[in-house]
């Protein structure tokens, strides 16, 4: 009995310092046969995804997608730019155009010369500019010329304005010449009859307006037995129909009455004809 239980405390002291003295089992080898794996390859596993996008480009991709367009090029897109003005040579002495938008004319002008800028038909304003940009006045229909005597040499402007979207005029330019505007005169058409006619005897630089009641849809043909005779049709409103050298016609838009312009640039006779249809 007694070595039966030293032989078990001798088992049991050799158990005790086999115990104490074994090393602990790394973490890295396997248990019970299962592999363990190392912390390090535990966190490269939990990292992120090294093909995946970084959070601050993702933001920025969805803040600014590049397919679409900055905001200011966006507004510039939409923007209307301002239109330029176009700028001609007024190289001859009479001007006859259809615009629709401000535009300027130039021609060269010496220093102490009369000009005078008259306006015979259409419906505008034309401002006169310096070579130095001082506004020299200006006409319309009512005001009909500029007269005054150039301050400088240089290039002058004349700015023409539209009054309706569209505008027909005729705009004169001499030197040293004086346009007269004679008094209104009715063309003497008698009653139930749609032809009539005048005699004139006019002077140069002048201009012989004649009246005519119409009507909407009628058609009106003037004729000047003298080609060097300027006619032109004006509308109860003041716009300008057509205009020709010795000839013009027009299909009138409204009924009222209409002015037929008679313009002389030296001195004629000449007999002016007008017929409704």
């Amino acid at each position: 009995m007694k070595k039966l239980i030293l032989l078990t405390g001798m088992l049991l002291m050799v158990a005790a310092k086999t115990a104490f003295a074994s090393p602990a089992i790394p973490q890295t080898e396997e248990i019970a046969g299962i592999p363990a794996e190392p912390k390090v390859e535990q966190i490269a596993r939990i990292a992120p995804d090294p093909t995946a996008e970084p959070k601050d480009e993702q933001i920025d991709r969805i803040a600014a997608d590049p397919k679409e367009e900055p905001k200011d090029e966006q507004i510039d897109r939409t923007a209307t730019s301002p239109k330029v003005e176009p700028i001609e040579r007024m190289s001859a002495q009479e001007l006859r155009e259809t615009i629709d938008q401000p535009t300027v004319y130039i021609f060269d002008g010496i220093k102490g010369r009369e000009l005078t800028l008259s306006l015979w038909a259409g419906q505008l304003t034309a401002e006169l500019y310096s070579p130095s940009g001082e506004n020299l006045g200006s006409i319309e229909k009512r005001d009909n010329q500029w007269v005054g005597r150039l301050p400088e040499s240089g290039i002058y402007r004349v700015r023409v304005t539209p009054k309706g979207e569209t505008s027909s005029f005729v705009l004169e330019r001499d030197f040293n010449a004086k346009w007269v505007y004679r008094p209104d005169r009715p063309m003497p058409i008698a009653f139930r009859q749609s032809k009539g006619s005048v005699r004139l005897k006019m002077s140069g630089y002048q201009v012989q307006p004649l009246t005519v009641q119409a009507r909407r849809g009628q058609t009106m043909r003037v004729t000047a037995s003298n080609k060097n005779a300027d006619v032109a049709i004006e509308s109860p409103s003041g716009q300008l129909l057509d205009q020709g050298e010795g000839q013009t016609f027009a299909q009138l838009p409204e009924s009222g009455v209409y002015r037929v312009l008679v313009v002389a640039n030296r001195p004629i006779g000449t007999s002016i004809g007008v017929a409704l249809q």
